[in-house]
């Protein structure tokens, strides 16, 4: 029988082997080539682009992302992202399968993604909390004067899924819609509850809140390139917005016994067509 100093004493040495093989391919793992194929693989398979500073290691399997810009062909800012702390799951590489979670510092808040993938499917899902939509890059390129926190979840299997939103304090200012001027509008709270089926996306819920206007919209959109809108519309303005929009609402004659008028929403998405 080993005697028990000899036996700890072996442990001992297999152990710090194994930490300096570990820590050996940690020194001499190939991140810049594992960056320029991530690039490479986004840039040949979407129509995005992505640049990644640098990728630093944080254990065997964890990893961390830092300066992460994803954009669109025109170089429009979609995303961006300070760090993000990245996680491979080592039981699921084992078991044949990649699953990667990612926890990410964006816009003032964070964002919580976890993706798996198997033989036959594709799962995903993502957390958002606390996210500014005023400091999002695009809607400034856009002119688009947007403020407000988002967050919620989405849960994507195959190519359908389902998401809940949620939005408070969202206020907007100066906006136009097909050259009509809207008025500057405050919501303090906002739902929103959709489906996605391929290039389908149905509306079953989205809700507004504020003190001079109340929003209700439900229906389905279809989401590509002059995709069709088919939603219902429903708004109650308070009485002071009723008075300074009485042309608007005027036109609006559908009105229901809770004080909503409503009407619906058709055409494309490049050019909706509201029907009274």
């Amino acid at each position: 029988m080993i005697d028990r100093k000899i036996l700890i004493r072996r442990l001992l040495f297999a152990g710090y082997f194994v930490l300096a093989f570990f820590l050996f391919l940690l020194l001499l793992f190939p991140f810049d080539r594992i960056k320029s194929r991530l690039e490479t693989e986004v840039r040949n398979r979407t129509p995005l682009e992505l640049h990644i500073t640098g990728i630093s290691p944080r254990f065997f399997n964890r990893f961390v992302l830092s300066d992460v810009v994803v954009s669109d062909g025109k170089g429009r800012v979609l995303f961006e992202s300070q760090s993000i702390y990245t996680k491979v799951s080592i039981c699921g590489l084992l078991r044949g399968l990649l699953a990667v979670s990612v926890d990410a510092e964006a816009y003032g808040g964070e964002l919580l993604v976890s993706a798996r993938q198997e033989s036959k499917e594709q799962s995903i899902s993502i957390d958002a909390n606390e996210l500014d939509i005023g400091a999002y890059a695009l809607l400034k390129d856009l002119g688009v004067k947007v403020s407000g926190k988002l967050g919620g979840t989405f849960e994507m299997t195959g190519n359908s899924g389902k998401g809940r939103l949620w939005a408070k304090d969202l206020a907007t200012r100066e906006l136009t819609v097909q050259g009509f001027p809207l008025p500057d509008l405050d919501f303090s709270r906002g739902w929103l509850e959709a489906e996605l089926k391929g290039d389908r996306a149905t509306v079953k819920k989205l809700e507004l809140e504020g003190k001079d206007l109340k929003l209700r919209v439900t229906g389905s959109v279809i989401l590509r390139q002059r995709g069709t809108l088919n939603l219902i519309v429903k708004v109650k303005p308070s009485e002071l917005m009723a008075r300074e929009q009485a042309l608007v609402f005027s036109m609006l004659k559908n009105r229901d016994a809770e004080g909503f008028y409503q009407f619906t929403l058709g055409g494309t998405l490049d050019k909706p067509v509201p029907r009274l």
